[in-house]
């Protein structure tokens, strides 16, 4: 099997704003991560389980390795009006105390070229209950719902968001599918063989 072939989308984004608004829903809220959360996220990505599934593969070691993260989420590439800006979330479980509250996951729009591109991690305590699911609904929305440029010709064919995830990862891609993403190709990076999955924008 060849490299996953990855597209090249002109990003339709126009906008978005400097401060996000938080978004919520029965179970989760959703608000821009900020340092405040290193620790959370160290507590996230040092697990191997975690690791194992996102890129670089070795665990966090240390806070240097999440402010590298966090200030890898701010674009460097794209549009001029969308450099230094971010659209990343932590995921708060509602159902946990605020005395307690930690994050129990992230998710946002990691890079703009050559195409917009999801990413997610939750703490392996938080499989499978739906949370990655509605996580990645909330913020797709939210996305979705960014103003637009005029591209009124859509001469580079229709809008879409993507995600990459390990072929053998069967919990990432069920996640992706339930969103409404369409599986668009496979290949390798590196060993690793991968799924390149789309979702289009929706014409309403």
């Amino acid at each position: 099997m060849a490299e996953l072939p990855v597209p090249n989308q002109v990003v339709y984004v126009a906008e978005i704003p400097e401060s996000l608004e938080s978004i919520d829903s029965e179970r989760l809220l959703l608000r821009p991560i900020g340092l405040e959360d290193a620790a959370a996220i160290l507590a996230i990505r040092s697990r191997p389980e975690v690791a194992k599934n996102n890129h670089p593969k070795a665990p966090f070691k240390s806070l240097d390795d999440v402010h590298e993260w966090m200030a890898s989420k701010f674009y460097s590439q794209g549009p001029a009006e969308l450099l230094g800006r971010t659209f990343n979330f932590g995921i708060l479980d509602k159902s946990i105390p605020q005395s307690q509250e930690q994050l129990i996951g992230y998710v946002g729009v990691n890079c703009l070229v050559p195409c917009p591109m999801l990413g997610y991690s939750l703490l392996p305590e938080a499989w499978g209950k739906g949370f990655a699911t509605e996580a990645l609904q909330l913020v797709i929305k939210k996305w979705w719902d960014l103003p637009r440029r005029d591209a009124s010709d859509q001469t580079e064919g229709p809008e879409r968001i993507y995600a990459i995830c390990e072929k053998v990862n069967l919990g990432s891609s069920g996640v992706l599918r339930k969103c409404g993403f369409e599986l668009v190709a496979e290949g390798f990076f590196e060993a690793d063989e991968l799924q390149l999955w789309g979702l289009e924008k929706p014409s309403s």
